[in-house]
C-alpha cells in the first residue's frame, strides 16, 4: 500500500511538471548515455513517451529557439525508430519552413538531408535538400558545409570537390616529349 502510494505521488509531481524541464531532463539523460559510450537513440524502447514529452514542451515553448529545439530533438527521436524517418523529415521541414530566416531552419534542412541519405538511401532527395539550403542561406556557414556535404554525396566519395581539386594539383605534371 505504502509502495502504491508513493508511486501515485510521483505520477502526480510528473503530472504538475513543466514540460519544458521534462523535456530537458530527457535530453539531459539522451546526453549521458550517448557519452557513456552508447548511442543516444540506438535504444528505441519508450519512444512514444520521448516523444510526447517532447511535444508537450515544443507545444509550451514560449520562444522560437526553445520551440525547434525541442522540434529538433523530437526528429531525431524520429529517426531512431524504424520506419519514422518520413516523420522526422516532416519535422525537419516544419522547423525550416516556420524560421526561415534563422540558423535553426538551416539546420532542420541539413538534418532533413542527411536523414534522406543515411536513413531513405535516397541521395537525390538529400542533394536537393542541401540545394534548397544552400539557396536559402547564401554565404552561411551552414550554406559551406552543405556544398561540401552535396559534394561528397555528387562524387560518392568521402573526399569534397576541393580535396580532389588539391591533391590533382599537388600531382607532378606529366613530363612533355
Amino acid at each position: 500500500m505504502k509502495r502504491l502510494i508513493v508511486l501515485v505521488m510521483a505520477a502526480g509531481a510528473l503530472a504538475c511538471s513543466n514540460p519544458q524541464e521534462e523535456a530537458e531532463l530527457l535530453i539531459d539523460a539522451m546526453v549521458e548515455s550517448a557519452e557513456a559510450g552508447g548511442e543516444a537513440l540506438a535504444d528505441t524502447s519508450g519512444w512514444q513517451s520521448k516523444l510526447n514529452t517532447l511535444q508537450s514542451a515544443a507545444n509550451s515553448a514560449d520562444q522560437d529557439s526553445l520551440w525547434a529545439r525541442y522540434q529538433m530533438v523530437s526528429a531525431d527521436v524520429q529517426a531512431s525508430v524504424p520506419g519514422g524517418a518520413l516523420y522526422a523529415i516532416r519535422t525537419y521541414f516544419q522547423v525550416a519552413d516556420s524560421l526561415p530566416n534563422r540558423q535553426e531552419g538551416a539546420l532542420a534542412l541539413f538534418s532533413a538531408a542527411v536523414t534522406f541519405e543515411e536513413k531513405l538511401s535516397d541521395r537525390g532527395r538529400a542533394i536537393q535538400v542541401l540545394t534548397m539550403l544552400v539557396d536559402r542561406y547564401p554565404g552561411t556557414q551552414m550554406a559551406q558545409t552543405a556544398l561540401a556535404y552535396r559534394d561528397v554525396l555528387v562524387f560518392e566519395n568521402d573526399e569534397s570537390l576541393l580535396d580532389k581539386i588539391h591533391e590533382w594539383q599537388t600531382q607532378e605534371s606529366p613530363q612533355t616529349p
